[in-house]
């Protein structure tokens, strides 16, 4: 359909406006814009994918709508998008451009998009070329589901789905992980979802709470909410208790809900509102699940507001809530599995460095063995690096996820 350029410059600045002045994500801010201009059903979706994209290159498009002369402002950043007609194959076109007479690092992240600071951070971590395919990756839209084994099998699963109107490409190793064909589509009202048949959850969220398959005995879900990786593990493992803790109490309602959809009634897990850096448990000798808050920029696929949102300073905050996890969970916790949707080593290599340091042989890293090709190391050049894993995206179609292990040594 043929896009209305004034209304779209309109409806974009509104977008940019709330999600750099309120931190909203994407998808949360898009809807609201669709109810408050009433947006009809076949604009919403083009208009969706624009600003998808505009999103996902905010920053690429800010350097070039400069060079080009425009306002260093957002109006100037619309403005600069208006003449190209929303066009965003003749925007990439500067964009591509303008990078070969850059520097190396400056090149990457005008052309996918990122923040030059955080270009240099990850510069020396991954050969360039693989470096590129991870951002490259990071910037394809995906959707995946899991087939809620507790209430179907995959094949009554996938002709579930299929009858709803979404066609899905089964994964060849993960069999119950499926990938829908069309990464626009909407599946959290999709019948098939809300008969709890699938659950929506990205491939690299299956494979890393994976590794807790094999856990006996008493789990703590340390940051919970909203829940999919415990209805996983609950399905997967074998658990005496389940204490699920989330610091927000909206979420703890949205886990609730959740648990009780997917998996029924079960009278062994706890859900608790509670902050997990300060909370004192008594499951002593538990396994814990630590899925700490970060900055999500393994996930920025899933919402690329998150670009927009990138900071040292908000890295830094993220790094001490995960320290503070860390340090409460392993008081009374035998083995910590620790988890972060971050492609950044202060939310991975660099915090496991500093615990283990800080701990002086009171903890040890321990291996995570899944029978998959997709857990690599961690990055080099820390003194943890080949004790710590990563899920990277370009290997797996998904988000990526930094994991570690960590037990206390002679834990009684």
């Amino acid at each position: 359909m043929a896009i209305h350029l004034h209304r779209t410059r309109f409806l974009l600045m509104r977008l940019l406006r709330t999600l750099l002045a309120r931190r909203a994500s994407f998808d949360s801010a898009f809807s609201s814009l669709v109810r408050k201009y009433s947006i009809g059903k076949a604009e919403a979706r083009e208009l969706y994918k624009l600003f998808y994209k505009v999103v996902i290159y905010y920053h690429s498009i800010k350097f070039v709508s400069a060079y080009s002369g425009f306002k260093p402002h957002l109006s100037g950043i619309v403005e600069y998008i208006y003449t190209k007609r929303f066009d965003m194959n003749r925007v990439l076109e500067d964009i591509v451009e303008l990078s070969k007479s850059v520097s190396t690092a400056t090149r990457i992240a005008l052309l996918y998009g990122y923040p030059l600071w955080y270009v240099r951070d990850l510069y020396n971590k991954l050969p360039l070329s693989e470096l590129e395919s991870m951002l490259s990756s990071l910037n394809e839209r995906k959707r995946w589901l899991r087939v809620n084994i507790a209430k179907t099998n995959i094949e009554g699963a996938i002709e579930c789905l299929e009858k709803s109107g979404l066609r899905v490409k089964q994964h060849e190793t993960f069999k119950e992980m499926l990938l829908v064909e069309d990464k626009y589509a909407k599946v959290g009202g999709n019948i098939c979802v809300r008969k709890g048949l699938v659950v929506p959850q990205d491939i690299s969220s299956y494979i890393s709470a994976s590794a807790l398959r094999h856990v006996r005995g008493d789990i703590v879900d340390a940051c919970s909410a909203p829940g999919v990786k415990l209805v996983q593990v609950l399905t997967e493992a074998t658990t005496n208790r389940a204490l699920a803790v989330d610091v927000s109490e909206k979420r703890v309602n949205v886990l609730f809900n959740l648990v009780r959809w997917f998996l029924g009634n079960r009278p062994n897990v706890i859900i608790i509102h509670g902050d997990s850096k300060v909370l004192e448990y008594n499951l002593r000798g538990a396994i814990a699940l630590v899925d700490a808050p970060c900055s999500n920029s393994g996930a920025i696929y899933s919402d690329p507001a998150i670009k927009l949102h990138l900071s040292k300073r908000a890295l830094k905050r993220f790094h001490a809530v995960q320290k503070a996890l860390l340090k409460n969970s392993l008081k009374s916790m035998s083995r910590v599995f620790f988890m972060t949707c971050s492609v950044h080593p202060l939310e991975g290599e660099e915090l496991i460095d500093y615990l283990v340091k800080s701990y002086d042989g009171k903890v040890h890293l321990s291996q995570i063995t899944l029978p998959y090709p997709y857990l690599d190391k961690g990055y080099p050049g820390y003194t943890c690096s080949s004790r710590v894993y990563r899920i990277y995206p370009h290997k797996v179609n998904g988000q990526g996820v930094f994991m570690a292990v960590i037990e206390v040594n002679g834990f009684e």
